[in-house]
Order: C-alpha cells, then sequence, then structure tokens
C-alpha cells in the first residue's frame, strides 16, 4: 500500500507572527511617553518652590497622572507589569467614566456654577469672613478642626494643650488659619481670572497686575462666594495647613503623621487622610460645595465621601456650627440639617 505523505506541522500565520511585535509596540509606547511624566511628578517641592507657576502647575499635573495611574492598578488588581500591559489594551473609551470623572476633577473648568442671584450671602472680604469664623462661628469653641488645639482670641494656637507641640517653632505654627476644606485653588486655577488676570482690565491697577486669586475675588462673584463661603471654612493650626497645602481628600497607609493629632499627609501622593472624628464633616461640606457651586468631584470621590457621611453622622457641635452660619449667610448646608445615610 502506498505510504500516506506525512503532514507536515501547520506553519504560523503571519499575522500570528506580527501580534508578538505589535504587541510590544503597543507596550513599548506609552511606557516611553510616560516616562518623563512620571520622573517629573517626583520632583520634591523644595526644589520647584521657585519656579514660575506654570512650572508648579505642570508637577501638580505630572503627580495627577501618576496618582490615576496607581490607583488604576490598584482598582483593577492588576500588578505593576500587568497594569502596564492592561493600559495599553484599552482605548480611551474603554477607560470611559474613570478618565472623564477624573479629568472634570482636576479640570473642572467646563462645569456651570449657580447664577449670581442665587449665590450665598457671604462677606465682601475674606478678611471679614475669617473675622466671622474666629468671632462668631466658632466663639466659645477656640479649638481647631484637626488636631483640637486651643486658640486664643488673637489667633495663638497652645500646640503643647494638643499634643503637638514638636511643631513649636515651624513657620506658621503658633497661629491659626482659615482652612479652606475644598481648596481654593481647586476651584480657582480652572477659572480665567486666575489663569490669566491680565485679560481683566479690572485687574490691571497703577502699581501692576493683581494676581489670579485677587483678580478672581475683583470680578468673578462664584468664586467670591466659593472662597468666602464660611461652611467651606475651618480654623487650623497654620503648619497643619500649609502641610496640607491643597492635596485631595483620601485613604493612606504612609505619609507625614503629627501624633497624636490623627491626620496623615502624603505631599509625593498629594493626599490627605483627614481625622476619623472629622471625615463625616468633611464629606457633608465637600457635597454642599458641589451642589451649591457647580464644582464637580469625581465618581471615586463621591464613592469615598458617601462612605465618610454613613460612618461620621453629624455630631451635636456640627449641627450648631451649621445653626451658626445658616444665620449669617442664610443658608445651611442640606447635608448637615436633613441627614441621611447614603
Amino acid at each position: 500500500m502506498p505510504r500516506r505523505p506525512t503532514k507536515k506541522p501547520r506553519a504560523r500565520t503571519t499575522r500570528a507572527k506580527a501580534a508578538r511585535p505589535g504587541r510590544l509596540r503597543r507596550l513599548i509606547t506609552p511606557v516611553i511617553l510616560l516616562t518623563p511624566v512620571l520622573a517629573v511628578s517626583w520632583l520634591p517641592a523644595s526644589l520647584i518652590t521657585d519656579w514660575p507657576e506654570h512650572g508648579q502647575r505642570a508637577v501638580a499635573i505630572a503627580r495627577d497622572i501618576r496618582e490615576l495611574l496607581t490607583d488604576l492598578v490598584r482598582d483593577t488588581g492588576h500588578g505593576a507589569w500587568n497594569g502596564v500591559t492592561a493600559i495599553t489594551e484599552l482605548s480611551l473609551a474603554d477607560l470611559g467614566g474613570d478618565v472623564s470623572d477624573w479629568v472634570a476633577h482636576r479640570w473642572p473648568l467646563g462645569t456651570s456654577g449657580p447664577a449670581p442671584d442665587g449665590l450665598p450671602r457671604v462677606a465682601e472680604s475674606f478678611s471679614s469672613t475669617r473675622g466671622l469664623l474666629y468671632d462668631t462661628v466658632y466663639s466659645g469653641r477656640w479649638t481647631t478642626f484637626y488636631c483640637g488645639c486651643p486658640f486664643d482670641r488673637d489667633g495663638r494656637t497652645d500646640l503643647a494643650r494638643c499634643g503637638i507641640e514638636s511643631l513649636a517653632g515651624q513657620a506658621r505654627a503658633g497661629r491659626v488659619e482659615a482652612e479652606h476644606v475644598f481648596p481654593a485653588s481647586q476651584f480657582g486655577h480652572y477659572r480665567p481670572c486666575w489663569r490669566d488676570p491680565g485679560t481683566f482690565p479690572e485687574c490691571t491697577t497703577g502699581s501692576g497686575r493683581l494676581s489670579g486669586r485677587a483678580c478672581c475675588e475683583r470680578v468673578d462673584p462664584v468664586f467670591t462666594a466659593a472662597y468666602n463661603d464660611l461652611h467651606n471654612l475651618v480654623p487650623a493650626v497654620g503648619a497643619i495647613n500649609a502641610a496640607r497645602s491643597n492635596h485631595n481628600w483620601g485613604r493612606l497607609s504612609s505619609g507625614q503623621t503629627f501624633n497624636p493629632c490623627e491626620i496623615r499627609i502624603d505631599a509625593g501622593l498629594r493626599r490627605v487622610e483627614p481625622p476619623a472624628a472629622v471625615r463625616g464633616d468633611i464629606a457633608r461640606i465637600m457635597f454642599y460645595m458641589r451642589d451649591t457651586y457647580g464644582f464637580r468631584l469625581s465618581r471615586q470621590d463621591e464613592q469615598l465621601f458617601a462612605a465618610w457621611n454613613n460612618l461620621d453622622p453629624p455630631d451635636a457641635w456640627e449641627i450648631e456650627r451649621n445653626r451658626r452660619i445658616r444665620r449669617l449667610q442664610g443658608a445651611g448646608n442640606p447635608y448637615v440639617e436633613r441627614y441621611q445615610r447614603m
């Protein structure tokens, strides 16, 4: 009988051969693009202190990108290598909600705020606002928000009585400051008056051009109301306020601590975890600012703040604080007044 021809092994298709180099190119390209961004994100704050504002913002954006990638890898459960590989397989459409939420949180310029005639009745200047905060809202309860440090009518803090005397001698540690819970730079940096005050005639005076913050206070009623809104202001030790900077709220397992004060700050991640006793207060303030001024929160932030709201309901002092602010501004925080779990 004639022998059957032996079947030759099936050759790999050209497409299969090309798959690996194509995949490798897709992997290498984002790595090459991200490397300088990640390198910039690790520049120490001390190095960029004297940089112009645009340079400092570039570093801040690089840090935000690093934070997004870190969260993406962690939340999807990938290891570092698999996380990078997964990113190369995704398109912006695949990332959709996460990317759009993140962009909306970092660049909230396109969001519409309330009409000027619907804004809260706030003080005309930040100086007057500070006076109301210390002398009226916190009258009889002169203690700082994060660490419970007493302060006197002259704004001097007593660090020894709250256990953080190790800060004594540091710049701003000896005084109390009005801290914006929703950072002013986060809702200011993306407004035209802050970014480019020179385009506003009202912001150029005989002595020169006003800063972005001062320009917005002069020409932008939404910014002014948000900036001076007592609901968004709390007294803080100046050194703690400086360390918190304009970082985002979040969960942390490491970072700078101020024992026994429970606040934790990671400047590298640009993230701050507040003491458990005030997490609900912060959540309700952030939701109030979102609803009142049209500022955007990412989906991740909303989930975090909802959890904090549930774990830390309003206590008697938060309710009283809200009552005092309502009397001054004509409106309270509904997340305090009509509290409910989320």
